[in-house]
């Protein structure tokens, strides 16, 4: 029996985006930047545009570690790789795969389109969250 895939998207506060994931005994909390990409943007497109037999890739992060979450759509399975990294800015940096969550495309993107959706109900301000989502992808959640 494969656990439940469970993942939220907290408030952000001056430029800190918390985020966690759980998937059995998998806990994965992340408090990711606004410095060099929107995170929640990347995962929108992943939720709303990932194609058959493509890879995408959301970047979270940490200052200066990050997490990378590797979407890869293969019919209608999808694997999510969660990678880590040291340094993000360090090419040298060895990326370690923490886990590999194989399930349909439903039970892999509903948690994270959940957690979109409640995401962008609201407006956060600029000084917390400057980046402001495209209006036409919001829509299709």
């Amino acid at each position: 029996m494969n656990p439940k895939l469970s993942f939220t998207l907290g408030t952000p506060e001056h430029g800190w985006l918390p985020a966690e994931l759980y998937y059995g005994n998998f806990y994965l909390p992340i408090d990711a930047s606004d410095v060099l990409n929107d995170p929640a943007e990347e995962l929108l497109h992943v939720v709303t545009q990932l194609q058959d037999k493509e890879q995408r890739r959301v970047t979270w992060w940490l200052e200066p570690a990050a997490y990378f979450f590797d979407f890869t759509k293969n019919g209608e399975e999808i694997s999510l790789d969660i990678l880590h990294i040291d340094d993000l800015n360090q090419e040298s940096a060895e990326k370690k795969q923490l886990i590999r969550i194989k399930r349909t495309a439903g039970k892999i993107l509903r948690p994270f389109h959940d957690a979109l959706k409640q995401f962008y109900s609201v407006i956060y301000e600029e000084k917390h969250w400057p980046y402001r989502p495209d209006k036409n992808k919001i829509a299709i959640l």
